[in-house]
């Protein structure tokens, strides 16, 4: 736990609780970034390569995938205890309706961060705070992905709990048990310059 003041997370699921609630679906929740990756680096090196050269832009493509392959995985899941939430304006899910989960790229401190453009709800959002049209008793959790420090490849996948940008738990879901998916090999992304075409020279007529 972090040293929030108690009233801050009193109403929080544990740690251990979240465990309890979420560990059957940890080989899913995994499963939608090593896809993600996966489908990342099916791009060929050359458009890689572009669209690396924007710093932000991976980290987009990689949650655009996300997003679709976590739709398809917890999608028509009512009997597993998994209920939707379409207040957010991306995916995100009720497990029991104790948790409530929603996909993000996370920190080296496995947490997200807020950027200058983020909205006012998803700011309620990690800090806890009521939403309307949500399940507010709801535990608010991030399955997220780590990147590898050459930010080329995915470290691992955690689900984290935050209040704000403070930690309030956080815990590997990507090893913890056999049946989870293994995480995708590393490959070294190209730079732009290596992986431009080279120009052919014209023979002289």
């Amino acid at each position: 736990m972090s040293e929030l003041f108690p009233f801050a997370v009193e109403h929080l699921l544990s740690e251990a609780e979240a465990k309890k609630v979420t560990e059957p679906h940890w080989g899913d929740l995994s499963s939608v970034w090593v896809s993600a990756i996966t489908e990342w680096h099916s791009f060929s090196e050359e458009h890689r390569a572009r669209l690396s050269s924007t710093p932000f832009v991976p980290p987009i493509v990689v949650f655009g995938f996300a997003q679709s392959f976590a739709r398809e995985k917890f999608s028509n899941r009512d009997d597993d205890g998994i209920i939707l939430c379409e207040g957010l304006g991306v995916f995100a899910f009720y497990i029991e309706r104790k948790v409530l989960i929603r996909f993000n790229a996370l920190a080296r401190d496995h947490i997200v961060r807020q950027g200058y453009q983020s909205s006012d709800r998803k700011e309620l959002y990690f800090r806890q705070e009521p939403i309307d049209g949500l399940n507010n008793d709801a535990t608010r959790l991030t399955a997220g992905y780590l990147m590898n420090e050459a930010k080329t490849d995915l470290a691992s996948v955690a689900i984290s709990c935050q209040v704000g940008e403070n930690l309030v738990y956080t815990f590997p879901i990507d090893g913890s048990n056999d049946s989870l998916l293994p995480l995708p090999t590393p490959q070294t992304s190209p730079s732009p310059a290596s992986a431009a075409k080279p120009l052919r020279k014209r023979k002289p007529r």
